[in-house]
């Protein structure tokens, strides 16, 4: 049995033809806008073009709805693993009811699922080469000298925003790991939890990481994430300019063995062994 949740589509396929006022152009950019929504090419199979017709009556007899005169248009999902699932066939009861069907297709349960795989594909792949090949080992700057580890904080499929963290929760940096670099949007996600003077704008840098400098299967498996085979890494650490923020220090709210904890960063004495904020305490 297949598991749907680990196909991913290739292509959206479409049998039509120009003289029919259900395929063009209804059909036609019905099935540009499925593509487009699904980030995948639209290959479109004309039966009154000689060089489309031998591929449009296979894909429709094995995978359609098949007769020596079949409806169109046709729609079809391929998937990576070769796969082909039919989507949606015609009504010859007329072009509204077409219309109708295509209308339906797009707000049904089954079509936003097949948009939430898609996203939860673009999420996973993102992640999987941050933690993979971009999350070092380290040890913490200023509280202590004992290792940290990267905690992913959250992520959606253009970026990942993660600290690393000694044991006692404190934050030596906060790092935002993204395709399409929004320094902004990192600077006003810091500046939300960190209140203060401690955050300047100017303290938050940038690196772009390339596919080569990582490695050959680095490199392969970044050019499935993004086309350029790069990720642009911002972050931020703390650099206290007075002696009053040399006393403070950026935690990350997290106590697991309590099961405590809302996840965001706090500001407290850099010698404080609180691991939660004053809120979840």
């Amino acid at each position: 049995m297949i598991d749907e949740n680990m196909r991913e589509i290739k292509r959206v396929s479409i049998v039509l033809a120009n003289w029919c006022p259900h395929c063009v152009p209804l059909s036609k950019e019905k099935a540009e806008r499925l593509a487009k929504d699904l980030d995948v090419p639209l290959r479109i199979l004309d039966i009154d073009v000689l060089t489309q017709l031998k591929t449009a009556d296979k894909l429709v007899e094995e995978h359609g709805d098949f007769t020596e005169d079949y409806i169109i248009p046709q729609v079809f999902l391929e998937y990576d693993d070769r796969s082909i699932e039919h989507v949606l066939t015609g009504f010859s009861e007329g072009v509204s009811a077409t219309e109708k069907a295509w209308n339906t297709l797009f707000t049904s349960k089954y079509y936003h699922k097949l948009l939430d795989q898609k996203e939860q594909k673009g999420n996973a792949a993102l992640r999987e080469f941050v933690k993979e090949h971009l999350v070092f080992e380290g040890s913490c700057r200023r509280h202590c000298t004992q290792p940290t580890s990267f905690v992913g904080l959250q992520h959606d499929a253009d970026r990942v925003v993660g600290v690393y963290i000694c044991p006692d929760n404190y934050v030596s940096k906060v790092v935002c790991f993204s395709t399409n670099i929004e320094i902004e949007w990192f600077r006003k996600f810091i500046r939300s939890q960190v209140k203060g003077n401690i955050f300047r704008d100017r303290d938050v840098r940038i690196a772009t990481r390339h596919g080569w400098e990582l490695g050959d299967e680095a490199y392969l498996e970044l050019r499935e994430v993004n086309p350029t085979c790069t990720v642009v890494e911002a972050y931020w650490i703390v650099y206290p300019q007075t002696e009053a923020e040399k006393t403070q220090g950026v935690f990350l709210c997290s106590n697991p063995e309590k099961e405590k904890g809302c996840g965001k960063l706090f500001i407290q004495k850099i010698d404080t062994k609180n691991k939660l904020c004053q809120d979840c305490c």
